[in-house]
């Protein structure tokens, strides 16, 4: 058996163990923290944004009211969607997309690991994400996504969840986020739509700190790669 399918196995039966543990724990978590995701920029570089109106039922099913629906629209009419969920409080706020993707009807081609370069210099220049290819009736769509804790960012879903689990347990609970990116192409070559989309997100990488980390300015990789 691979290392990797070992570890998986291990953190899966870890997190099954302390699931109980954390359910009898929820008083000790913390409350919602003060985020801006409201005040992420209108205006990057060449994009400029425009928020979607989100229902109530999304933010029940959430289980957080720190949720940010935007489209950013450039000078060429290209278009990204910028999606981004906090929650300080409940780990139920966040899943993988690509379930929402599919079960609006989607159909998903590819999914790998990607590397996006962040524009900034040194150890974070570079942010491990994933991406996901889909198609539609409307054409193909490609989407990227990663996952926060406290200052921490991974692109891993279950890691992601341990890191919220071992912060409960240690009585140092820390809010997360997902973060994604996503942006549409009519033709049949997604080329255009992966460089518009990666180049939306060099521009807004480097800002987000700010925004979700209430008092922090760097994020670090949870699992240890360079963010």
């Amino acid at each position: 058996m691979s290392n990797n399918k070992t570890g998986l196995i291990i953190i899966g039966l870890l997190t099954a163990t302390l699931l109980g543990v954390i359910y009898l724990q929820q008083s000790k978590s913390i409350a919602p923290s003060q985020v801006r995701l409201e005040d992420i920029p209108m205006k990057l570089g060449e994009w400029k944004g425009k928020d979607i109106p989100i229902t109530k039922r999304v933010y029940q099913i959430l289980e957080t009211e720190d949720v940010l629906m935007r489209e950013y629209i450039n000078a060429r009419g290209e278009k990204v969607d910028l999606v981004i969920v906090y929650s300080g409080a409940s780990r139920a706020a966040f899943h993988p997309p690509e379930i929402c993707y599919l079960g609006d009807g989607r159909e998903l081609l590819i999914k790998n690991i990607e590397t996006v370069e962040t524009g900034v210099k040194g150890e974070d220049s570079t942010l491990r994400t994933n991406r996901l290819l889909m198609k539609d009736k409307f054409g193909q769509e490609i989407a990227w996504y990663w996952f926060t804790v406290g200052s921490k960012i991974t692109e891993n879903y279950y890691l992601q969840q341990c890191y919220f689990i071992w912060n409960e347990l240690s009585r140092n609970p820390a809010g997360g986020s997902l973060i994604r990116v996503s942006a549409r192409t009519t033709s049949g070559d997604p080329s255009h739509a992966d460089a518009t989309g990666k180049g939306f997100i060099r521009l807004l990488a480097p800002l987000l700190p700010d925004y979700i980390i209430p008092g922090k300015k760097k994020m670090a990789s949870l699992d240890g790669r360079p963010s």
